[in-house]
């Protein structure tokens, strides 16, 4: 099936076949209600008389036969027409910004472009090509996903049409039901490993009841799925925060009636080591439950599985709609249980500081992005996944991060100005996200008491020129470190965020290593000035 055929599709003729083959079932019930009232009617006897009534008994059940394949057959067709809408509405519009962009879809799915850009500027030849490939990229991606949709609809009906085919007991009305299940809003399965541009035209080629089928039964797989909206995430969060806290809190009884009925406590089955571990899942829980409790946020991550600890990002605002999007990245020691609430804390201190700035109509969202194991001190410093002086951890956290960044456009419309913003062993991990050419469309970069980003050499970053600051306070002596690439504040095309105080703008000096997003700061307020694209009024 190629890429022409899908955009061929018409779910209103389909709609309209299946209003046909339904009313056909009807006429043969119709039928056999006839017949069956002309056998009750006949008033015969003898050997002729019970052949003429065999013979309308058998050709009455091969009607009902005949009405109830039909009927299945609708059935089944209009499911077919109400899954070719969204997706073809998904088909449409990879067409439509296909048109827009000069770019052409070949029926294979392949992108390519019709025609070269140019631009006179530097600066915005980079950018330009960035963002169109970026665009191929997503485009490329989209397109994919809804070809194998389409081809999963096609199979799922082909099949369910050979069962009905295949006939079954025409006593039973089990096989009715069945003959339609593959195609039924409860058989949506999310696919594993695509991008955030996938994922985004996989959730939009869902029907409404199958999008409302994942959200009951299976939350857990749209929860983190980056390239869908917030306010869908934030929901299916919400429940699995719930569904972990009961099942979490079984998981703690049953170890501890293990110890209790154990003499030598965990010693020779860890059941004190998992008690211990799953009451701090729960403390973590708790600190997310009463962040969200104190009102316009949204759980855009929960993930209870993938690390030690429990991971999570919480916005302040709503992503989905904000002109201006910041994401903040914490650092050495950052941990759900004990960290969310004060990183919360500054992130909402910054969203209100960055909307006194704004003209009106215009709005920010800034998100706390805990989605990665981040190092820690003491023992964790002998493990190399965890330990600081490595940047393994950064590099692991760093896909998990491009998704997130790249998931935040992918399930927009217009994409928001989008600021990414790393303290610390978070400027690396954020550092770490942006390489490449056409990785998430960061428009500004803020590294904070940044002990190195990963690079001598800031040209590798996939961001525009001059849109990189790096802020140091005094006394901040991880900035001074350089342990992962040059000193950020020497590196050429990086812009500076000042850190003194500043009378005319009543703000107060940033002094040590935490205190960059303090409010009332000078560094707070600079770094609101570029959340909200007024880069060009930072003091430096």
């Amino acid at each position: 099936m190629s890429w022409n055929d899908i955009a061929q599709w018409s779910p209103s003729e389909v709609g309209r076949l299946a209003q046909r083959v339904t009313e056909a079932a009807r006429a043969f019930d119709a039928g056999a209600d006839v017949l069956t009232a002309a056998a009750a009617d006949l008033d015969w006897q003898g050997a002729a008389a019970d052949a003429a009534r065999h013979a309308i008994s058998v050709l009455h059940r091969g009607q009902l036969d005949r009405a109830r394949e039909l009927g299945a057959i609708g059935r089944c067709i209009a499911r077919l027409a109400d899954s070719m809408y969204p997706l073809l509405s998904v088909v449409r519009d990879c067409n439509d910004t296909a048109a827009r962009h000069d770019l052409t879809i070949h029926p294979n799915g392949a992108v390519a472009a019709q025609f070269p850009v140019y631009a006179v500027a530097v600066a915005e030849g980079w950018e330009t090509e960035r963002d169109r490939l970026r665009l191929r990229r997503e485009l490329g991606a989209r397109v994919s996903e809804a070809m194998r949709r389409a081809l999963e609809i096609d199979d799922a009906t082909t099949a369910a049409l050979n069962r009905i085919d295949g006939g079954g007991d025409s006593d039973d009305d089990t096989w009715v039901a069945a003959e339609y299940t593959s195609v039924r809003p409860a058989r949506a399965v999310v696919p594993s490993g695509g991008t955030a541009a996938a994922n985004s035209a996989f959730w939009k080629s869902l029907t409404p009841a199958e999008r409302t089928s994942l959200m009951v039964l299976d939350p857990g797989s749209i929860g983190n799925l980056d390239g869908i909206p917030a306010q869908v995430r934030d929901a299916a969060n919400r429940r699995m925060l719930t569904l972990e806290r009961t099942r979490l809190e079984a998981v703690a009884q049953d170890l501890g009636r293990q110890l209790e009925r154990n003499r030598f406590g965990g010693l020779f089955d860890n059941a004190d080591a998992g008690l211990s571990q799953t009451r701090k899942r729960l403390a973590a829980l708790d600190s997310i439950a009463s962040t969200l409790d104190q009102g316009g946020r949204q759980l855009l991550v929960l993930d209870n599985s993938s690390s030690e600890d429990t991971l999570a990002a919480i916005a302040v605002g709503n992503v989905h709609t904000a002109t201006h999007v910041a994401v903040f990245v914490p650092g050495l020691g950052s941990d759900v249980r004990d960290d969310l609430h004060r990183y919360d804390g500054d992130v909402a201190a910054l969203q209100r500081t960055a909307e006194d700035l704004l003209p009106d109509g215009d709005s920010v969202a800034c998100v706390t992005w805990m989605n990665y194991q981040a190092p820690h001190m003491g023992w964790s410093l002998l493990d190399p996944s965890r330990t600081v002086i490595s940047p393994l951890a950064a590099s692991r956290g760093a896909p998990r991060l491009t998704a997130f960044l790249d998931g935040l456009d992918a399930a927009r419309g217009p994409d928001p100005h989008l600021t990414l913003l790393g303290h610390s062993y978070g400027s690396l991990v954020a550092s770490l996200s942006l390489r490449g050419a056409d990785t998430a469309g960061v428009d500004e970069f803020v590294a904070a008491g940044s002990p190195g980003l990963g690079f001598d050499d800031s040209a590798g970053l996939s961001v525009p020129p001059g849109h990189l600051f790096v802020a140091e306070a005094r006394g901040d002596l991880v900035a001074d470190l350089g342990a992962f690439g040059a000193d950020p504040g020497g590196l050429g095309g990086i812009e500076t965020i000042s850190t003194e105080a500043n009378a005319a703008q009543g703000t107060s000096e940033n002094v040590g290593h935490s205190d960059y997003l303090t409010p009332g700061t000078t560094a707070q307020r600079e770094t609101a000035l570029v959340v909200t694209g007024q880069s060009q009024e930072v003091t430096g």
